[in-house]
């Protein structure tokens, strides 16, 4: 079988010999540069174990200046382990609304459970033990470890794979057979050499983030670019290569909405599965056969795996389902994902609608 030359790797490019140097001085340029870079985000003011693994369970798959704006909020919510724990798994879900990715708020609930049991209330700070907890990978262990508690711990996601990539002049796609493996080696070679690993490795994000962009590389401003080998091949554009998408799975769901006054009919989704523990209208098969529902309209919904279409029902006022409640939307202690807000919204919309129509007629 050929090989794709987009998977090729010259060994002689690896972190031995000359490239444990130039990490080595990729540790130091970068920590020249971070503290005047550096954006001011909040939980950058204040350094503790515990906000930082709130924030790097937040910002898993959500934009920064979305977290920024949710972070100091959800910290006087939840100040610490113990108080989480105490809050309850629905509490995090219902101040998690609107952010996505909800097994991230039950992972995140469940490591502060295993924090209060196993650790009395307090965050570890070795990545070894970090790993351990609920939703904690090698990744997040790492970035808390050395961001927060000054540990020479390596941390390696996607901005850290792409500014190695491109300093090393590595080519492989992205999933290649050993790409991750030469990553971690790298990222420990290059966090052993630095005086201060949380300026380091916090510092190599950002330049990640900033300046060594995947489609818009500000090759002119980046510290790096004196000794970056892509630059040098002229290759910081083919670098690294684009990882082939996986079709989306297809996901289609009928639900149905009904309404008392200013209420809304509620049901808490399965403990597993799509949207699993958050509010969501029920299921439109799930109301009586008495009930008879009329088609709205379809709601799409994208994530990062998945295409959603939902087809909605509008069911008689004062409709009744098992197991669902009636709740008022705009509560703030409801769980709801975004989705579910789309779909509110667009019953919210048929109801004034409805409304009027009646009060005119």
């Amino acid at each position: 079988m050929r090989q794709d030359p987009n998977d090729r790797y010259d060994p002689t490019m690896s972190t031995s010999g000359g490239h444990d140097d130039r990490l080595a001085w990729a540790a130091g340029e970068i920590s020249r540069w971070f503290p005047t870079s550096a954006r001011d985000l909040p939980w950058r003011r204040v350094r503790t174990p515990w906000r930082a693994l709130v924030s790097e369970f937040m910002l898993q798959q959500t934009q920064v200046s979305r977290v920024a704006e949710r972070f100091e909020p959800f910290l006087e919510a939840f100040p610490s382990p113990l108080a989480m724990v105490e809050a309850g798994e629905d509490a995090v879900l219902a101040k998690w609304s609107g952010m996505g990715y909800y097994r991230r708020a039950r992972m995140l609930h469940a490591a502060a459970a295993a924090i209060v049991e196993q650790h009395g209330g307090v965050v570890p700070e070795d990545a070894a033990t970090l790993e351990t907890l609920p939703g904690v990978g090698r990744y997040t262990a790492g970035a808390i470890a050395s961001i927060a508690c000054g540990q020479s711990s390596p941390i390696v996601d996607g901005n850290v794979d792409r500014v190695f990539a491109r300093l090393t002049a590595d080519g492989s796609t992205p999933g290649a057979k050993g790409r991750e493996a030469r990553r971690w080696e790298e990222a420990e070679v290059y966090v052993a050499a630095a005086d201060c690993p949380e300026v380091a490795n916090e510092g190599l994000m950002e330049l990640g983030a900033l300046v060594c962009q995947p489609k818009a590389p500000q090759c002119l401003i980046c510290p790096l670019a004196r000794r970056c080998c892509a630059l040098e091949a002229g290759k910081v554009g083919e670098i690294p290569p684009p990882k082939p998408r996986p079709k989306k799975k297809l996901v289609e769901m009928q639900v149905g909405v009904a309404w008392s006054g200013k209420k809304l009919l509620l049901a808490r989704r399965p403990d597993s599965g799509l949207f699993a523990k958050t509010m969501f209208p029920p299921e439109a098969e799930a109301f009586p056969s008495s009930a008879e529902g009329r088609p709205l309209a379809e709601v799409r919904h994208q994530t990062t795996h998945r295409d959603v279409r939902v087809q909605v029902f509008v069911f008689p006022d004062g409709s009744k389902v098992s197991g669902a409640e009636w709740k008022h939307p705009d509560d703030p202690e409801l769980a709801l994902t975004s989705l579910a807000s789309k779909i509110i919204a667009l019953a919210r919309q048929n109801h004034e609608d409805g409304s009027e129509e009646a009060a005119s007629s």
